[in-house]
């Protein structure tokens, strides 16, 4: 009992700290918060406006819903982390800041936006230490999938996909049968054209995949070459199943009329084309459960 009332002041004085660090760490966090806001007070509502209006990004309100589930899964491990942070969080802010003006000054709007990665990274890394920005590189990584891609890739790539979908569609229905004249981008049958455009390419489909691939990869497989084949996987399945898509089209426009192939069915089709593709995922992760050894994911 002795011993009990001569800790007491000890323990209040460390009840104290505690509540004096909380304090700190909470005032720290809101002039960290008010600083990012003002540094990305004018990017901020441009780019939400950007993924709200672009169907081509639908798909990026999972990416902070698997980033949380991802912190939330590892709080236990993050709780045992030391806190050790490190200097050299400086200049991966400094390099974040200086992205930021640079891509202000060029008015290129992915390093603007990537930028705020980079600081995020950055502050971790200062505030909490390697071991803290190691278990977080992934969720912060992922936030990527927030930032539309450069337009000189994205606009190359949707190029690329349309003439790869008009030239695998136009050999599909060659191969079963269907008359069929390539031109370009345009597939001419015998009672309908199927031009393939931009958001008939499969670009969509593919940034979706991709960003649900590295979910999936991360969450799901042991191992990193896993992770590397389940997402190179996508782009074949991206590509075949698109290519699918526009053969369906022209089998029902050919053999029931252009107004059933427009339309409904190509709204369906496009959600059916997406379901063959997470069943090509699932495929090709059980062939990876397949050939590989027992103990790798028992281990996992």
């Amino acid at each position: 009992m002795p011993t009990l009332t001569k800790n007491l002041p000890a323990l209040e004085q460390e009840q104290r700290e505690r509540a004096h660090g909380r304090l700190r760490a909470g005032v720290l966090a809101g002039a960290v918060v008010a600083i990012l806001i003002g540094l990305y007070a004018r990017v901020l509502p441009v780019w939400l406006a950007d993924l709200w209006d672009d169907p081509t990004y639908s798909h990026v309100y999972i990416v902070p819903i698997i980033s949380g589930f991802v912190m939330w899964q590892r709080r236990r491990h993050l709780a045992t982390l030391p806190i050790r942070g490190s200097w050299r969080g400086v200049p991966l802010i400094l390099a974040g800041v200086a992205a930021l003006i640079v891509g202000d000054i060029g008015a290129e709007t992915f390093l603007m936006r990537s930028s705020l990665i980079v600081i995020l990274a950055g502050l971790v890394l200062f505030h909490f230490g390697w071991a803290m920005l190691r278990a977080l590189a992934f969720p912060l990584g992922f936030f990527l999938f927030l930032v539309p891609m450069p337009a000189i890739f994205f606009y190359a790539m949707t190029a690329r996909l349309q003439n790869l979908a008009a030239e695998n569609g136009a050999w599909a229905l060659d191969l079963l049968g269907v008359p069929v004249l390539l031109d370009g981008n345009v597939i001419h049958l015998s009672n309908l054209t199927l031009g393939v455009t931009e958001a008939c390419s499969g670009i969509r489909s593919l940034i979706t995949l991709v960003a649900l691939g590295v979910a999936w990869a991360h969450l799901m497989l042991p191992r990193f070459w896993m992770q590397v084949v389940l997402v190179i996987s996508v782009l074949p399945i991206t590509i075949v199943t698109n290519a699918g898509r526009i053969v369906m089209t022209g089998l029902v426009g050919r053999s029931f009329g252009v107004e059933y192939a427009e339309g409904f069915f190509h709204f369906f089709s496009g959600w059916l084309v997406f379901i063959v593709a997470i069943l090509c995922l699932l495929a090709v992760h059980g062939v990876l459960r397949a050939v590989s050894p027992r103990r790798v994911w028992d281990t996992a």
